[in-house]
């Protein structure tokens, strides 16, 4: 009976090692994640559209929707995103907002339509650029987010995220570790080498990389 309680024990023991192991155990995919990006409420950026000026109604529509959005009123919010873009179908910052806000409601299929009408305006946009690669990516279209990265990046000055999270794509499900390794890089010249978890990353993919190579 004693041999009994001491085998049930031990196998209680172990069963909760395991638990505590797996619950403890980092998950590699989780600690590379996109760098989000928040509702736009900025016009200055779009003016590379040719929208030099924007009309004040136009401001005030926009102006609207977002305070609609932080109060968490999105049937308003959508209403107001849906009118602006009635009347100004060019207008990325309405497009995108619009998106987002439909991600966040699940209809992943209608925000993918309207990011690529978005990104189609705005190639250069790493906003536009970063929720349309992540959004395809979470589909497994990885070779088109790839096509998307690699669109946004051909244009100067773009954004050190933009090579951030192409890195994470190109490490985590294209599988082409030297590649990802100079997006890294590119990211961490970029932002004075500042980041200690790409930081961490790098020396991950330098290990992996001979070990790959040699075998």
């Amino acid at each position: 009976m004693l041999m009994l309680f001491n085998n049930c024990l031990v196998v209680l023991l172990i069963m909760f090692l395991t638990a505590c192991a797996v619950q403890q155990a980092p998950s590699v995919t989780s600690e590379r994640n996109d760098v989000l990006v928040e509702p736009v409420a900025d016009y200055s950026e779009y003016a590379g559209l040719g929208l030099l000026t924007i009309d004040a109604s136009y401001r005030d529509i926009f102006s609207k929707a977002m305070t609609a959005l932080k109060k968490k009123r999105t049937k308003d919010a959508e209403k107001l995103l849906d009118q602006l873009i009635q009347q100004r179908p060019d207008l990325v910052s309405a497009i995108y907002n619009k998106a987002l806000l439909l991600e966040g409601h699940s209809k992943l299929e209608a925000s993918i339509s309207l990011l690529q009408m978005a990104h189609a305006i705005d190639p250069s946009n790493p906003r536009v650029c970063n929720s349309l690669g992540r959004a395809l990516r979470s589909q497994g279209k990885f070779q088109e987010a790839e096509g998307v990265y690699k669109n946004c990046l051909s244009f100067e000055d773009q954004s050190p995220i933009v090579h951030k999270n192409y890195g994470i794509l190109l490490d985590l499900y294209l599988h082409q570790s030297e590649l990802a390794l100079q997006q890294y890089k590119l990211y961490m010249e970029k932002t004075g080498n500042s980041d200690k978890l790409v930081k961490g990353w790098i020396l991950d993919l330098q290990r992996r990389i001979p070990a790959k190579e040699e075998g």
